[in-house]
């Protein structure tokens, strides 16, 4: 090696040794910056002959960064913020119902009250047992009002933290877009690497609000969809998200993917030039802390308005409403039954039971009264069963009309006949054998606190004063929201004795006769019933059938292993989160002492060089010598 081929190796060592030096300077004043990643300078050795042989040159600046880690990150990011987000709120709803045997939860309430009633049937003639049964059920009614209202609070409290969230997101998108857009117009690798360490930290973020995955074709073009395709950044297109947040929230408050129906907002992404995707339907979101949001404001908060519903309407018609039961009837070789439907109320069901011949396959058939034939047809689901056949028939003309109607929608081989005074016989084939009635019979809510038998309108709808539940669709589903509006009979708080009178003529029963609080209290303990929403409860599409307390049991059950498990997976997904950025941390991120370490280790180096230099420039001053 001559001396201009060894002053050139030191000089270029020494360049590089000086720019290495500031890139771990660089390095170690960032050591605690998020989301910094570490850099190292990429050299080359600029020929292998001639006399710059042996020397290097810097070709740029590289991010130490495992690509396939970062997206692991981002990915665990999104499923911690969907997780932690349910975890969250999941836990409040299993607070706010309470543990068993809590004082303060709504079973005990109810227990407490099933009590009282209890009491009162042992000794009805005393006022103050009658006093302690309404105050219970006062209790009672309140604490499921306050159980509904608190969750419409935090539907209404989790619409305007998607509102709030979407300006974030919009931040985020527009930190994105500025930061790509220098990316296209810089060419200095260090500033390139910042600006790369600067987009990563947006896109870190956003993935704790979406499942989000990146495309970067190495030419400029970058892009981020949702892992199900939904764009939320495209480049040049300036894309941004919008909510239209509703104020009020109610239990009829529900997300429809028309928005001429929808009375909650949706989330949409839309372009400068109007175009919109909907990004809360079809899928397009599916995890992430808006994903979360959008499950529990659209499904789990509306099962759990759903469930206290159910209880609310099952406590209050084991109370109020009466079984009347068909009576056998025979009309020469036919055999069915005839029914008294003068005492039904809107939304009332007339259950047909048959059976068709020679398979032996039970049917069932639910004639549901409405007094607004504008609500006919009506909705799927208007009964607990998912296997009868639900039939609306309009009494707002009559009942010989209504009768008619019955036996319209039957159609042969039944037979329908109209005997007057509301009374409905309903008849098999006769000879033909193809049907076979096994049971007619009907749930009639009582309307006055006496004289019609010991069941009593204790509880009434508040929603719209102080009406009788009776189950109505007249105009839209009365079950629906029953929890927030349930009341205390205002008519038995100013007349309490009417607990245990339930018969004013032609005599007038005796203030000390236990049958109707032992009747009530039986119907609270016993009292067996459907409920809707059995299929999240017990995984299947089976009825659950079982009394009111029965049923809350199921659903605080419910609601407290959704929490634990929600809480389960919130801390896993922390626990492996922890784990990719600690494994993050040891390759990208900064070690100070190993840092300082190699900064000596470049001084060693660049005192080498410099002394080559030295020794160099003192061999060419004595040979200028000679």
């Amino acid at each position: 090696m001559g001396l201009l081929s060894a002053l050139s190796n030191a000089v270029s060592g020494l360049t590089i040794n000086q720019s290495q030096m500031d890139i771990v300077s660089r390095n170690v004043a960032n050591a605690n910056t998020v989301g910094y990643n570490r850099r190292v300078l990429r050299t080359q050795e600029t020929s292998a002959t001639g006399i710059t042989a042996g020397a290097v040159k810097e070709i740029g600046v590289d991010r130490i960064l495992d690509n396939l880690l970062q997206k692991q990150l981002r990915t665990e990011a999104s499923g911690g913020g969907y997780s932690a987000t349910r975890a969250d709120y999941l836990s409040r709803i299993d607070s706010m119902f309470g543990q068993p045997g809590s004082a303060i939860g709504i079973n005990q309430i109810f227990a407490d009250f099933s009590t009282a009633m209890q009491q009162l049937a042992a000794d009805p003639a005393s006022p103050t047992t009658r006093q302690e049964v309404l105050a219970k059920a006062q209790s009672l009614a309140s604490g499921i009002t306050s159980l509904s209202s608190n969750v419409q609070a935090m539907r209404a409290e989790i619409e305007a933290r998607i509102a709030n969230d979407a300006q974030k997101v919009n931040g985020l998108l527009e930190g994105i877009e500025k930061t790509t857009k220098r990316l296209n117009e810089v060419f200095d690798d260090a500033t390139r690497q910042g600006l790369l360490d600067e987009r990563d930290r947006y896109i870190d973020d956003l993935s704790n609000y979406f499942d989000l995955r990146t495309f970067d074709n190495g030419t400029g073009n970058f892009n981020i969809y949702t892992s199900s395709g939904g764009p939320l950044f495209i480049e040049g297109r300036s894309l941004r998200v919008q909510f239209d947040g509703r104020f009020a929230v109610s239990a009829n408050s529900l997300y429809n993917q028309d928005p001429n129906l929808s009375t909650l907002g949706r989330l949409v992404m839309s372009d400068p030039i109007g175009s919109q995707i909907d990004l809360t339907r079809n899928g397009l979101v599916n995890s992430g802390s808006m994903a979360a949001l959008f499950d529990l404001r659209d499904r789990v908060l509306v099962e759990t308005q759903a469930h206290l519903d159910e209880f609310a309407a099952a406590v209050t018609t084991s109370l109020g409403d009466r079984t009347i039961n068909g009576t056998a009837a025979t009309v020469g070789a036919q055999q069915g039954f005839n029914l008294d439907l003068s005492a039904l109320q809107s939304g009332n069901v007339i259950t047909l039971e048959y059976t068709v011949q020679p398979a032996g396959t039970r049917q069932k058939v639910s004639f549901i009264a409405v007094n607004n034939p504008g609500a006919l047809p009506l909705p799927a689901g208007a009964t607990a069963d998912p296997n009868d056949t639900e039939v609306g028939i309009d009494f707002s003309g009559g009942l010989p009309a209504a009768i008619t109607a019955i036996g319209t929608a039957l159609g042969a081989p039944f037979t329908v006949n109209d005997l007057g005074a509301g009374v409905a016989q309903i008849l098999d084939d006769g000879a033909g054998n193809t049907r076979d009635i096994n049971a007619l019979s009907a749930r009639a809510t009582v309307t006055t606190l006496t004289d019609q038998g010991l069941s009593i309108p204790l509880f009434v709808d508040g929603n719209s004063g102080s009406q009788l539940y009776t189950g109505s669709f007249d105009s839209g589903s009365q079950k629906r929201g029953f929890s927030t509006g349930i009341r205390v009979n205002p008519a038995l708080l100013a007349d309490p004795s009417r607990l245990v009178v339930y018969q004013t003529a032609p005599t007038t029963t005796s203030s000390g006769d236990p049958a109707r609080p032992s009747f009530l209290r039986d119907q609270l303990q016993s009292w067996e019933t459907d409920f809707t929403p059995a299929i999240a409860l017990t995984g299947s599409t089976a009825i659950y059938r079982g009394t009111a307390s029965q049923f809350l049991d199921r659903v605080i059950a419910a609601q407290t292993q959704a929490s634990s498990n929600a809480t389960a997976l919130a801390e896993g997904q922390e626990v492996v989160l922890s784990t990719l950025r600690e494994r993050s941390a040891a390759i990208s991120g900064v070690d100070s002492d190993k840092e300082l370490a190699d900064l000596i280790e470049i001084q060693n180096i660049y005192a080498a060089n410099a002394r080559i230099v030295s020794t160099v420039r003192d061999m060419f001053d004595a040979l200028l010598r000679i």
